[in-house]
């Protein structure tokens, strides 16, 4: 109803909605069926990258768009802190000040990547009790719309103090982590074949009901994120899987593991005989997993489905947090209804990037496929997108807009299968000869940088033609990026001339500065 009666839009950058004096009615009844049952949102790191301190005030904003973009399943991470020193003390462990990571960093810290805080002093418990307290309040209005919030749960990942306390139980010490060191990374991991495993397991979920007073009986967590099993045998694969699942129905008979499919498209270690052992003695209705990064490395087709279980179609795009504006539209509208028409257990469609508050249109687009049964056409949906993003204007004002937005579609949005997610700016990295490179975290560009400046150009046309763009936030904030955007492209520009002209050895007069 919004943007296609009404002509305005909703947007995670809390911008102001725009409202007409009376609010129309539509010409007929509007009716939208949705394709599948769930449509998920976040990702593990989401909160370290874009919201570890938001206020309720900015989540309460938060919820509402989450509410009208139709998100049902959304990831409810906020406040475990206070729950783990609540379970751990169960276990004789009095303190978790080298165990938790710091506040902007708990994301890792939560996945056993990292611990502690390498900042002054242990995270605060000032902030835990917050966070707690504010959780409580995300929950609620959660559950008052309807949503099924996937609550923490125990991946194995335990504090340093506890290995003395249980000398007999199986402990590992992990890998070191993404380059960090000893103490900060490293961090132990009980092995979920040990029975101490869904001990506190169970706790914890118990525990979490006790402070909180509710479930919806999804459980996100992830035992080997980023780091391998210690064994590969189809026997302990099928053992470690069972326990994180067994952990859960403790407590919640009900209970479904929410998993993260990172670790099937992150590590070689993960053949489909292996993938096959760890999920195959789960059962189907106890069981979803994202596949994360569907848009450019799908598993659901290769895995036959993830061995017959639950899955959802997951758009990732963006590592990170990087702002760079890269995307592929034709992908995303087309990727989802293909997967539905091949697929006899997907159950939705997720948004799993990173980090928020960037290229927008893709994931509205991505939203919008919950809801689509044919492919969308994308040049007509990007010019939806234009016509209902800005305060209503005059013809020749929309004539700009809309030509601005469909160079963006044909260009930096028309990257198909950008592996890697959106690109890095290089005036943001340390200063070194290589510095463009087209792998993970791209710096090379992949589309003409003529026309992002064509874009912009646009953009300050439909701004002289209607003055009032300029009280419109979410017309400067476009205005901003772009300009954001073809500044960075062009210094990639000048700085491949600068390496060109250093490899050959020549420089026309023209360029030489001379220094008095």
């Amino acid at each position: 109803y919004l943007r296609q009666v009404v002509h305005t839009s909703t947007d995670w950058e809390d911008h102001a909605l725009h409202l007409p004096p009376s609010l129309p009615l539509p010409p007929a009844p509007i009716l939208l069926q949705k394709q599948s049952p769930y449509t998920y949102y976040q990702n593990v790191c989401t909160a370290s990258y874009s919201h570890w301190a938001w206020s309720w005030e900015r989540w309460e904003k938060h919820l509402d768009w989450m509410a009208l973009q139709g998100i049902n399943m959304p990831l409810a991470f906020t406040g475990q802190e206070k729950v783990w020193q609540a379970t751990f003390a169960k276990f004789n462990v009095t303190s978790l000040d080298d165990f938790f990571a710091g506040a902007a960093f708990l994301a890792w810290g939560r996945m056993g990547n990292i611990q502690g805080s390498w900042v002054r002093g242990p995270l605060p418990q000032s902030f835990i009790d917050a966070q707690f307290a504010l959780q409580g309040k995300i929950l609620a209005r959660m559950q008052s719309f309807g949503m099924m919030p996937a609550l923490p749960a125990f991946a194995g990942h335990i504090p340093t103090s506890l290995v003395p306390l249980y000398p007999h139980a199986k402990v590992v010490q992990s890998d070191a982590w993404a380059g960090f060191r000893a103490p900060y990374t490293q961090v132990h991991l009980l092995d979920p074949t040990d029975p101490l495993f869904v001990r506190i397991g169970a706790a914890f979920l118990q525990t979490y009901q006790d402070l909180y007073g509710f479930t919806a009986h999804v459980y996100q967590t992830d035992t080997y994120n980023e780091m391998d099993p210690r064994e590969a045998s189809p026997a302990y694969l099928g053992a470690a899987s069972s326990a994180v699942l067994r952990s859960m129905q403790m407590v919640d008979k009900d209970a479904v593991w929410l998993m993260q499919g990172w670790l099937f498209s992150f590590s070689r270690f993960w053949t489909l005989s292996r993938m096959e052992s760890y999920l195959s003695r789960l059962p189907y209705e106890s069981l979803i997993v994202l596949d994360l990064y569907a848009e450019v490395s799908p598993q659901w087709e290769k895995s036959q489905e993830f061995f017959h279980h639950q899955w959802i179609y997951c758009v990732l795009h963006n590592f990170g947090g990087s702002l760079g504006m890269r995307g592929d539209l034709d992908t995303i509208a087309t990727g989802p209804v293909v997967a539905r028409e091949k697929s006899h257990s997907l159950v939705g469609v997720g948004l799993t990037m990173e980090g928020i508050f960037q290229n927008y249109i893709v994931y509205d687009l991505a939203l919008s496929m919950a809801w689509a049964n044919s492919q969308v056409n994308v040049t007509e949906y990007v010019q939806s997108f234009a016509v209902g993003r800005y305060i209503s204007q005059s013809s020749t004002t929309h004539h700009y807009l809309e030509r601005a937005w469909n160079v963006l579609e044909t260009s930096v949005y028309a990257v198909r299968h950008a592996y890697g997610g959106v690109t890095k700016d290089i005036v943001c990295l340390r200063p070194r000869w290589h510095l463009i490179q087209a792998n993970f975290m791209p710096t090379e560009l992949s589309h003409d940088f003529e026309r992002v400046l064509e874009a912009w150009k646009l953009l300050l046309q439909a701004a002289a033609s209607s003055p009032s763009l300029q009280y419109d936030d979410r017309f400067t904030h476009d205005l901003v990026d772009v300009t954001r955007k073809a500044m960075s492209d062009g210094l990639v520009q000048i700085y491949q001339h600068i390496q060109n002209m250093f490899e050959q050895r020549q420089v026309p007069l023209s360029e030489v500065t001379a220094v008095p």
